[in-house]
């Protein structure tokens, strides 16, 4: 039984030890022979490509702003005798013709529009109630 050569050494099997191909034993192919034997293309340079986000228009209804901001306002001062009912008109008025704005299509914000003019009649409303109701109650 024959014991195995240590890594590195030569053995009977291979003679010469390590193979080099280009020297040994095995032929050396006919396309290493010639290395200039195909053309050399350059590299080819690609661009960086640029990723842009593209969004849709901004808001543009500043009236339909105006009246949700005073709707908004009436609202949460209706308890304020003259302050409230002034700011839940003119909130039900801008926010009126912010509404016209947009569906004319010079506008493209009608969802604050119609929160002003929600707010704007929810605090016409309390104070007409509360009106009626102090009225009620006088002797």
């Amino acid at each position: 039984m024959s014991t195995p050569e240590p890594y590195g050494q030569a053995s009977a099997h291979h003679p010469g030890g390590f193979a080099d191909p280009s020297t040994g034993p095995y032929p050396v192919p006919p396309a290493q022979q010639n290395p200039q034997q195909f053309a050399v293309m350059p590299p080819q340079v690609v661009p960086p490509q640029v990723m842009v986000a593209q969004y849709g228009p901004a808001p543009q209804n500043g009236v339909g702003t105006g009246g949700f901001v005073t709707g908004l306002l009436g609202l949460i001062l209706f308890w304020v005798p003259a302050v409230g009912i002034i700011l839940a008109i003119i909130g039900v008025s801008l926010s009126g013709v912010g509404i016209a704005k947009a569906k004319r299509g010079e506008a493209n914000n009608k969802g604050l529009a119609t929160a002003g003019l929600t707010c704007g009649t929810i605090a016409l409303a309390i104070w007409l109630i509360m009106v009626i109701a102090a009225v009620s109650v006088m002797p």
